[in-house]
């Protein structure tokens, strides 16, 4: 089972590091759609939990805060030099916006 997810991470390093433009499209896409909605998810869960403003205030914002932060995500995810940096840079973003959320729900 182990070479079976390692030959499968050595498959998707190759595919990522992959010079062909389609391929780096589609990888773009990819990291633009779902990578850009669980980042966004992400980041409104921190921003919940951390602002110190009262419920309804928080609710009004955390509605109309997703609209600024998918579209920078998507421009982001096509500015970047490559496709595996893309997924890099939104792969670290998710995890810091994710570790916040959590150190804010513990800490409250």
């Amino acid at each position: 089972m182990n070479t079976t997810i390692l030959d499968s991470i050595c498959w998707l390093k190759e595919l990522a590091s992959n010079t062909n433009k389609t391929v780096q499209t589609i990888l773009r896409i990819l990291a633009a759609v779902f990578g850009g909605y669980v980042l966004t998810a992400s980041a409104l869960a921190a921003l919940a939990l951390l602002l110190p403003w009262p419920k309804p205030d928080v609710l009004f914002f955390s509605a109309l805060f997703p609209a600024l932060i998918y579209p920078a995500v998507l421009l982001w995810i096509f500015a970047a030099p490559t496709a595996q940096r893309a997924w890099r840079d939104l792969a670290a973003a998710t995890l810091f916006c994710g570790v916040l959320a959590l150190t804010a729900a513990w800490a409250s």
